[in-house]
């Protein structure tokens, strides 16, 4: 666990006040934007020793001092990504977030609209002053093309040759192009222009753009560059809980290359990112050793490259593709009835009849060729509104070829969960089957690692076996230490679920769950929560 011990100068209080674990402080609800009460644990915790010993909040996010920043924090090297080159909210999403800071309304309290286009919404008066610069030319085209709104991907692009005009007008005054020239960057326009699907695209925003930029629309050619750079540089930006909100293209980010096998994961605080390590001695700053996932890594390789290649043009070969022991995302089921061993193959493989290591009976090759047709005809992903008949048959497809390890497995029986929020008697197996599915696709540190772990809590919880629950809740707490930080709601949540578990505490169930549901994702100031608790230790005690 990185960061596990610093070093304290009041270890002797903290080690005091563990043997007195349960100091806890209790926030009503509705306080930091929680919908259920939260409980900030604090005290017995070494992790705490900064707020302890007097130090300022732990937040990444805050005392910002300009884009790119390079943090260290005990060990572990984190870097502040807090300036985009421009960002945009996704349009279905301007109810509910903020467009210039991208978070959540606090207290979900209505968020205040722009009177003069009736489309953009913020969270204060000081998010409506700093988005104007960028909204004023943005505000008087809404207006005109009022009532079509123009697409989430036209708003983007317009917001980068606003600045890309003001660049070539004024040159770099504001530290925009600081990581690096929005020129350098790689376009694959060539791909592009071969890629059929992505010219008709183009084609389509190159026309919505002019409608929407009129008389300040740039040459098509200028456009298309502007096109291509976005497209392959531009990121997404999600909530911790998985939601993608909106997108953005950061000069910074745009520097890391892409691992099925990440090093690195990004936080997201709104727009701002931060590039935290996920394995011990990596340096967030050093783009040879940093590494981030440009898709989602809880797939076969098979969909990984497929996908890259859609969107970025390469084929990778990074150390996680290259790894035969990948393949057993993708093993089928032995014919022996009862036989557990998995039967190696890939959705892309040539069929050819397989003799299982562990009870010698040899699967056809007609039955591999099934399986691996199966598998190449399953979706990348699910639509949440697929109907449960739907998943359930294909689960059940699934099963009778595909080896219970299989992702795809893993993944239709993820969906069928999402849709009932059940899937059997057996919940607990079931979660702790794609915990090791998980273990296989992701980082030890990543944070789907962490929410499946919590998903085996709830479950133990709610069939009374709290004893069991806590060593899951502990590993989940580790994990949202690396992958978020000390101040962060996901950590704390987690924490103060494990001391009660830890402590065998007189909580429901219901109290003791609803610490894993999680909400708004704002960094805590913990040390003005204990001061305003009055609970640091004084001098005298030092």
């Amino acid at each position: 666990m990185l960061g596990v011990f610093f070093r304290c100068p009041r270890k002797h209080l903290l080690f005091s006040r563990r043997a007195r674990y349960v100091t806890l402080c209790y926030w009503p609800r509705g306080l930091l934007g929680f919908p259920t009460n939260f409980f900030l644990l604090f005290g017995f915790q070494t992790l705490f020793h900064q707020c302890v010993v007097g130090r300022k909040c732990l937040s990444p996010f805050k005392n910002s001092g300009g884009c790119g920043r390079h943090v260290r924090v005990d060990d572990s090297l984190f870097q502040m990504f807090e300036h985009p080159f421009a960002y945009q909210l996704l349009n279905p999403r301007t109810e509910s977030f903020c467009s210039h800071c991208l978070r959540s309304a606090v207290k979900k309290e209505p968020l205040g609209k722009c009177a003069a286009c009736d489309f953009v919404r913020y969270c204060s008066k000081d998010c409506q002053r700093l988005a104007w610069k960028t909204h004023r030319p943005e505000c008087r085209r809404l207006k005109a093309v009022f009532p079509n709104l123009p697409l989430t991907e036209v708003l983007f692009l317009s917001k980068i040759i606003d600045r890309i005009v003001f660049l070539t007008l004024n040159g770099d005054q504001y530290g925009w192009e600081r990581d690096r020239k929005f020129s350098s960057l790689m376009d694959h326009k060539d791909d592009i222009r071969a890629d059929s699907a992505k010219m008709a695209h183009f084609e389509k925003i190159h026309k919505k753009m002019e409608i929407f930029r009129k008389e300040e629309m740039i040459e098509k050619e200028e456009f298309f560059d502007i096109f291509c750079k976005a497209s392959i540089n531009s990121h997404s930006i999600h909530t911790n809980a998985g939601t993608e909100i909106g997108m953005a293209l950061d000069l910074g980010i745009s520097k890391y290359n892409h691992s099925c096998r990440p090093t690195c994961t990004m936080v997201f605080d709104g727009f701002r990112a931060c590039l935290r390590p996920l394995v011990p001695g990596v340096d967030a700053a050093d783009v040879t050793k940093s590494f981030i996932a440009y898709v989602d890594v809880g797939r076969s390789k098979y969909v990984r490259r497929k996908d890259l290649k859609a969107k970025w043009y390469f084929d990778c070969e990074c150390c996680r593709c290259t790894d035969p022991a990948d393949d057993a995302l993708t093993a089928i089921r032995c014919s022996t009835a009862g036989c557990e061993e998995p039967l190696i193959t890939t959705e892309t493989a040539e069929s050819s009849c397989i003799e299982c290591e562990r009870c010698g009976q040899v699967t056809d090759e007609n039955v591999v060729r099934k399986a691996q047709e199966l598998m190449r005809s399953l979706p990348a992903s699910f639509d949440p509104s697929c109907p449960a008949e739907t998943l359930r048959d294909l689960l059940t497809k699934a099963e009778d070829l595909l080896h219970p390890s299989n992702v795809y497995v893993c993944r239709l029986r993820i969906a069928l969960f999402h849709v009932y929020g059940s899937l059997e008697k057996n919940m607990g197996s079931m979660h702790k089957q794609i915990h090791e599915n998980y273990k296989l696709c992701f980082p030890k540190a990543d944070r789907h690692v962490g929410y499946q772990l919590l998903h085996i809590v709830k479950d133990l919880i709610a069939k009374g076996e709290r004893s069991e629950a806590t060593s899951y809740a502990f590993e989940a707490m580790k994990i949202f230490e690396v992958c978020f930080g000390l101040d962060h709601p996901y950590y704390l949540q987690t924490l103060a679920l494990w001391t009660y578990l830890e402590a065998n505490a007189d909580k429901t169930d219901d109290e003791l769950i609803s610490l894993t549901h999680f909400t708004d994702n704002r960094p805590v100031d913990i040390l003005k929560l204990l001061q305003k608790a009055n609970m640091l230790p004084s001098d005298e005690n030092a």
